[in-house]
């Protein structure tokens, strides 16, 4: 006799259960769903299909980094951010997320791939539950990325979310409390080892099952570089203590990836961030055709939008093409900002003078990019974000064009960033226990922003690196995070590397008003666009409001 199988999950620390639905098919049993991949495969496509597919470049606007084109839309940063109206984070999401993911590894092992090829079946077997485990690690990486806290004002114990591993039935006690971060840490750590195991190191080839075509999947050599972020944030200060055996940990995990990945070698050029053949993209969102992007941030000169405006502040932090600040080189002028600076700076930034595919960027008063020119908003800084967009697309209405588009998880980029900022800390700038020292990874970094210097000496990319280097860990440190905040702003990152090193979160962000003088050249004078007001509580972000309310055990991060 078969049965009619309703699965009473619990929509994960919420009162009410919840039914898997629409079932495959309408009346299998428990055995029918997983007898065979068709069906029980379609929990796991679940959890992939939840997976952002855009990157958050509005969270740069909460940060110093850059603004949104419209003024008195950033409520966050401005002082509006509230535990009732909070649009940080997903909690229950990515608690659904993880309930799939429990039931597929609990019950998808045994689903049959194939009969007649008993290696292709074995090999899905261990791949998918590899995936298994590395989703259920990056959800859960993801809770605790936005929800770790201290719940005490001046408490020292920092909290993660509620662990929860199985796919909880009525009956079941609801009313968890919250584990400790290193907890979290500990079982995201596990998960992801036990994907390091069963997957493989990355897809490459033809075969339609484990070739370059399953880049979406996750690989051995993702799961790697999350373990290695998840131990970075770890040693970060504002979970701390942060102490020399967490910072040897994360530079350990950092400097496996690595080697994993082909050892320390140089990073591919930016180009258009449409290469999906790169393995310099560990783990990227299956590719797309599209214009998207470009229609949104583009400049008005460029049948753009515009909505993400970079900031003075970030623009100053881009050094000149010797490597040096633009307030300490011989090569910045101030009446010429904009020349003489790392390649990065030409590829992140729309600016007042640049030529885009013939078009020539005009923001200063009275141009077609300032305000009220073909936009009445323009740009509220002067500036307009360049990075993730694709020179091959053209937005001219009558001949627009696309390009292809993913979003990358997990990039070589941040991974050495991680490992240089750990290897930092634990064993100073030129530290060699992995056979390569912090020093030599930022020299990758600064290699491929095109900077050199003639005093450059010999395995190093430029003076000013090894300046700061010879200075030691707290100058390098410092150098560290300024090249990691250029390097991946936009995708998210600023706001919460701002919370982790503990560093101030109030900042005022500033722009440039430039006046065109064709005879005596330009002037620039830079003013206050916004500033913005963080109350020091908000280092952590707040837990649902709703889900405080029905769990007595859920402590609130102090503050909210």
């Amino acid at each position: 006799m078969k049965h009619k199988i309703y699965y009473y999950l619990i929509f994960v620390l919420s009162l009410t259960a919840c039914q898997i639905d629409p079932l495959p098919i309408q009346d299998q049993t428990t055995e029918d769903l997983w007898s065979h991949s068709t069906y029980g495969e379609g929990i796991l496509a679940n959890a992939y299909a939840g997976l952002n597919t855009t990157y958050p470049i509005t969270m740069d606007y909460y940060t110093d980094n850059a603004v949104p084109s419209q003024p008195g839309t950033n409520l966050l940063a401005l002082g509006s951010w509230n535990v009732e109206s909070s649009p940080i984070g997903n909690w229950g999401y990515n608690y659904d997320k993880i309930k799939y993911l429990n039931l597929y590894i609990a019950n998808g092992k045994d689903l049959i791939y194939s009969v007649s090829d008993k290696v292709r079946d074995s090999t899905l077997k261990s791949n998918r539950l590899g995936e298994a485990y590395f989703l259920r690690a990056w959800y859960q990486a993801d809770l605790l990325k936005t929800y770790a806290g201290k719940p005490e004002a001046g408490g020292s114990e920092v909290l993660g979310f509620p662990i929860v591993t199985t796919a909880l039935e009525q009956g079941d006690n609801l009313d968890l409390p919250r584990n400790t971060y290193e907890e979290c840490v500990a079982q995201i750590a596990q998960d992801c080892d036990a994907a390091i195991a069963l997957l493989p190191l990355r897809y490459t080839g033809n075969d339609p099952f484990t070739g370059l075509s399953n880049r979406g999947r996750a690989s051995k050599l993702a799961a790697m570089a999350l373990k290695a972020r998840i131990y970075l944030n770890a040693a970060s200060p504002a979970y701390g203590p942060s102490t020399q055996a967490l910072w040897e940990r994360a530079a350990s995990a950092s400097a496996a990836a690595i080697d994993a990945s082909g050892g320390l070698t140089d990073l591919a050029p930016y180009n258009n961030f449409n290469d999906a053949t790169s393995f310099d993209n560990i783990w990227i969102q299956p590719t797309t055709q599209g214009n998207g992007l470009e229609g949104t941030y583009y400049p008005p000169s460029l049948y753009g939008n515009g909505l993400c405006n970079p900031s003075q502040n970030l623009v100053d932090i881009f050094p000149a093409a010797d490597g040096y600040p633009v307030d300490t080189s011989t090569l910045y002028d101030v009446e010429n900002p904009y020349s003489n600076r790392d390649e990065r700076f030409y590829r992140f930034i729309f600016f007042n003078g640049d030529v885009y595919n013939g078009t020539t960027i005009k923001t200063y008063i009275g141009g077609a990019d300032a305000p009220g020119g073909l936009n009445q908003q323009g740009t509220r800084t002067g500036y307009y974000m360049k990075k993730l967009l694709s020179k091959s697309v053209k937005l001219d209405p009558s001949n627009p064009t696309n390009d292809i588009k993913f979003y990358v998880y997990l990039g070589k980029t941040e991974l050495y960033l991680n490992f240089a900022e750990a290897a930092n800390e634990a064993y100073g700038p030129d530290g060699n226990t992995f056979g390569y020292s912090a020093a030599d990874v930022m020299a990758k970094i600064r290699m491929r922003a095109g900077i050199d210097s003639n005093t450059a000496t010999p395995g190093y990319e430029d003076q000013y690196m090894l300046n700061q280097a010879n200075a030691g860990t707290e100058s390098f440190r410092e150098f560290i995070q300024n090249n990691r905040r250029i390097e991946l702003c936009f995708e998210g990152f600023r706001f919460w590397d701002i919370r982790r090193w503990n560093e101030d979160l109030n900042h005022t962000i500033e722009g440039v008003k430039i006046t065109q003088d064709l005879v005596n050249g330009d002037m620039y004078n830079y003013f206050n666009v916004e500033n913005h007001t963080y109350q020091d509580y908000m280092r952590y972000a707040p837990l649902p409001y709703s889900q405080t309310l029905i769990m007595n055990n859920l402590k609130q991060n102090a503050g909210w």
